[in-house]
């Protein structure tokens, strides 16, 4: 649906500059945003490369295991008992990725977790939350909006990190307690 919207809109920019006799300007406005966009992607592929490998690394030797065994009270209480055991795990990663603004890398796990929590026709209550809690994403460190201010010449690419917290915060407490209330409906 994006890409009809989307292809619309561009589709009719390029007719409205050539009606307009501007042809060679929309020709490279294409080619200059175009370049910008390689830019944007190469300089942002490094510090996806990083810290989807810190996810890893934190993956593989337990330290996962551990936070999940911490979180697990909290995680449990939070979903109920339609978060299955074994994806606590992955749910607690994909939580804690989003947290610390690595929505791409955590993406793997929430993968994970979903898979596990569905199986039915219809998604469960556990499952509904988790997404909206990863739709909300509330980040104490938004790397890829800090990377991108940085990249973009920003003279202060921190100044996103207080009102985004509280944006995702707000939307997050908004998004629980409609799931819960959801939840109690007959």
């Amino acid at each position: 649906m994006l890409q009809i919207v989307f292809g619309g809109l561009m589709g009719v920019s390029v007719l409205y500059g050539l009606m307009q006799g501007k042809g060679d300007q929309v020709a490279a406005a294409m080619l200059a945003a175009a370049g910008d966009a390689v830019e944007t992607a190469l300089t942002l592929s490094g510090s996806f490369a990083l810290f989807c490998g810190f996810m890893e690394i934190g993956r593989q030797p337990g330290a996962v295991d551990a936070l999940a065994r911490a979180l697990a009270p909290l995680l449990l209480r939070l979903f109920g008992p339609g978060l299955p055991e074994d994806a606590l795990g992955d749910v607690t990663l994909n939580l804690a990725g989003n947290l610390l603004g690595l929505g791409n890398a955590a993406t793997p796990a929430g993968l994970r977790a979903a898979r596990q929590m569905g199986g039915g026709e219809r998604a469960g209550n556990a499952l509904c939350l988790f997404l909206v809690l990863n739709a909300s994403a509330v980040q104490l460190l938004p790397t890829t909006v800090l990377s991108l201010r940085a990249a973009a010449g920003s003279a202060a690419p921190g100044a996103v990190i207080g009102p985004g917290l509280i944006a995702s915060g707000i939307a997050a407490a908004v998004g629980v307690i409609s799931c819960k209330l959801w939840e109690k409906r007959p």
